[in-house]
Parts: C-alpha cells; sequence; structure tokens
C-alpha cells in the first residue's frame, strides 16, 4: 500500500473516530455534552474532507474552515457541493466547544451537526471509494 493511501486512511479512521465518539456520547449520556458533540462532528467533517484532499492531491490543506475544504474537495468531484449547508451549520462548532462563548448550541443543534457529519461523512466515504480508497 502507498504511503499516500496509509495517510489517507488515517485521516478517514480519525474522521471516523470522531464521529462515533460523538454518537456514543449522545447513545450514552442523560444529558450529553451538546458543546463537545457538535466540536467532534465537525471534527468529523474537516478530517473526512482533508482525507478527500490528500487523496486528489497528495498534499494535506492547511485550512480548518469547512467551506475551504469543501470548495477544494468540489473542485475535483461536483458531489461535494450538495455538503455547502452542513458545511456551514458545523463550522462555528470549531471555536465555539473550546472557547466560552455567548452563543450556546441547543439539543436540536446538536442533533443536527450529527446528521450533517454523519451525511458528509458518507459522501466523502463514497467518493474516496472510487478512488480506490
Amino acid at each position: 500500500m502507498a504511503a499516500d493511501s496509509l495517510d489517507v486512511q488515517k485521516w478517514v479512521r480519525r474522521a471516523k473516530m470522531d464521529f462515533d465518539s460523538a454518537a456514543k456520547l449522545v447513545e450514552t449520556r442523560f444529558e450529553p455534552p451538546i458543546e463537545v458533540v457538535c466540536y467532534l462532528c465537525q471534527q468529523a467533517a474537516e478530517k473526512i474532507l482533508k482525507a478527500y484532499t490528500i487523496a486528489k492531491t497528495n498534499t494535506r490543506a492547511a485550512s480548518h474552515k469547512l467551506e475551504d475544504l469543501l470548495d477544494e474537495c468540489a473542485h475535483h468531484s461536483a458531489e461535494f457541493n450538495e455538503l455547502k449547508s452542513g458545511c456551514l451549520n458545523l463550522s462555528p462548532y470549531a471555536t465555539l466547544a473550546r472557547y466560552p462563548s455567548i452563543i450556546e448550541p441547543t439539543e436540536q443543534h446538536m442533533k443536527q451537526a450529527l446528521k450533517d457529519a454523519a451525511k458528509i461523512l458518507e459522501l466523502a466515504r463514497a467518493e474516496l471509494k472510487k478512488l480506490g480508497h
């Protein structure tokens, strides 16, 4: 297996781990930490989009902004264009969970974050599969 394939798989594994952790927190906690769940969903989306970028360009995008990563992915596959609203929803969670904020995500935000992240992971993994990853 080529080194770039191994690197892509590492990013995919990390994305899946973040998403699975978010889902598990919701499943096992009476009151899940909403900010943490939303943050993990954003991280899962960021990592899977980076995995696709690595697969296509053999370089890792430096940006952490989901919209920038999505634009890079959409440059290679128009399928990614359908993920725009999900990325816009998830982007704020990159910092909301890490720092005190005036904006507090609600349970509804958390549920939407899980849906958005699941959709992003599903599409990106399908596109990666087309590339043999």
